[in-house]
């Protein structure tokens, strides 16, 4: 069965819609997961391409919808980017812009971007599915039941993952520190 051209148009405004909506969470999720802008960038737009490709596949009301469906995309190229390429850090204008965006003293910017600096390191240095988790928890703001659908885990992994993902992290800062 064919699809008409109402239905394609409204599939297309219904995709743009989405794009707009979810596009920003994306890259932060994937820059988070690879630690380098140009990278999360291309990764997001291909998931985002991959995403419009199987776009009839999936069944918006049910396990997370299209929401699930983007990040689960996002989240496999990122793990396959990191498999393929060692990360290499986030670049110092991006803590520096980041530090930039509130208004701080000298002093203050310069100690937020060494304490950003430290946890951007030390998130670096997890292993991706710790990583990860922190990532979806902390900066994406995701509810646990919500992570578990994302990376199709149980929650209590995601509880656990968690709990040693944040104390691996506190013990690598303590070291620096």
């Amino acid at each position: 069965m064919r699809e008409t051209d109402e239905a394609r148009q409204n599939k297309l405004r219904y995709y743009a819609q989405f794009v707009r909506e979810n596009e920003n969470n994306i890259l932060t999720y994937v820059f988070r997961m690879v630690g380098q802008k140009e990278d999360a960038e291309d990764i997001a737009q291909t998931a985002l391409l991959q995403a419009w490709e199987t776009w009839n596949r999936v069944e918006p009301d049910l396990d997370g919808g299209y929401v699930k469906w983007v990040y689960r995309i996002a989240h496999n190229l990122a793990i396959d980017h990191l498999r393929k390429k060692k990360p290499r850090g986030a670049e110092d204008d991006e803590l520096e812009q980041r530090a930039d965006e509130k208004v701080l003293k000298p002093e203050e910017v310069y100690e937020h971007r060494v304490q950003e600096g430290q946890v951007w390191e030390g998130l670096l240095a997890l292993n991706e599915k710790y990583r990860e988790v922190l990532v979806l928890r902390y900066q994406e703001e995701m509810s646990y039941e919500k992570i578990a659908e994302i990376l199709d885990l149980p929650i209590s992994t995601v509880e656990t993952r968690i709990f040693r993902a944040k104390k691996m992290l506190r013990q690598k800062l303590q070291r620096k520190g």
